[in-house]
């Protein structure tokens, strides 16, 4: 035991339910990526990304590279998919809670 910790208070992963991760922390609609892509390291959500690899495709278009713009499509695809692979999954919770 501990001899400067009072008995009476816990560590937080003692706190923490059993069947969450470590890394849980709240709503999987809300869960921030890092990506390390075409566009350089860019951090936010599956939604944020789409939207900023969206963004970097229609400027590498204009810009003429067409190499940097699929390549920010591709990205753009992955991270659209998660995106629609956790409104999924939203959907069938809400589904299941339902009955």
């Amino acid at each position: 035991m501990n001899q400067h910790r009072p008995n009476n208070q816990f560590r937080p992963e003692e706190r923490r339910p059993a069947h969450l991760s470590p890394w849980h922390t709240g709503s999987i609609v809300n869960r921030v990526y890092e990506s390390s892509g075409p566009a350089g390291k860019l951090r936010g959500t599956a939604q944020d990304l789409v939207a900023r690899y969206l963004y970097h495709a229609r400027e590498a278009g204009m810009r003429g590279d067409a190499v940097a713009m699929q390549a920010c499509l591709q990205y753009a695809e992955h991270y659209r998919r998660i995106m629609d692979r956790i409104m999924d999954e939203a959907s069938v919770g809400r589904f299941d809670r339902g009955r």
